[in-house]
């Protein structure tokens, strides 16, 4: 359900961006692609779904925000922060570009599970992603299509504690609730390539 509000959302947020990028006009850029890295099973590949909402600044700059859903071993992650694309030849049909986008990849799909007296639960963290790129201009002068390669490299954490019995003393470092508390640290580094429109 989360899912479906989130894709329901970037469709109609998309649908009031400008035909001309002109400098303070809005900008869409609605990407899909997959991450690519290890993990202990080996090598992985990953889906990535990501959606720029920004504004363009000058004939090269444009920033914004971002959201998006990543996907990775045992985890559903759904990256939000603040976004910068650099166009570096506007003028040709088929131009270079870079971006680098800062945020956290909150995990908001994820849910918390008891059972017998154990309750588990993940969490989000810190994530980096530049990225190099292509875009290509339609009929009307516009970048329309953009293919990049980049680097993304995400922070989550996950816990498993031991629920409170009511009878043992607090102790320092673990929450209220539990007896005892396991955290366990990742971190993914992951080579991406997304293909994209837009808007």
């Amino acid at each position: 359900m989360r899912l479906f509000l989130l894709f329901t959302v970037l469709f109609f947020t998309s649908q009031f961006s400008y035909s001309q990028r002109e400098v303070g006009s809005y900008v869409h850029h609605a990407e899909i692609g997959a991450l690519l890295g290890t993990s202990n099973e080996g090598e992985r590949v990953n889906f990535s779904l990501q959606s720029f909402h920004g504004v363009q600044i000058d004939k090269l700059n444009t920033i914004g925000f971002f959201v998006g859903f990543d996907t990775y071993p045992d985890f559903s992650l759904m990256p939000i922060g603040f976004g910068w694309k650099h166009t570096i030849t506007p003028e040709k049909k088929y131009s270079l570009y870079s971006s680098l986008d800062l945020g956290y990849g909150s995990a908001w799909f994820q849910k918390k599970e008891t059972e017998n007296g154990f309750q588990s639960w993940d969490e989000g963290g810190f994530m980096a992603s530049p990225a190099i790129g292509l875009r290509k201009k339609d009929k009307s002068g516009n970048d329309k299509y953009s293919f990049a390669i980049g680097f993304k490299k995400q922070y989550a954490r996950s816990y498993e504690g031991r629920l409170s019995s009511g009878i043992s003393a607090t102790v320092e470092g673990i929450p209220p609730g539990f007896d005892s508390l396991f955290e366990e640290k990742f971190v993914f580094n992951n080579l991406f390539i997304r293909v994209g429109m837009i808007f």
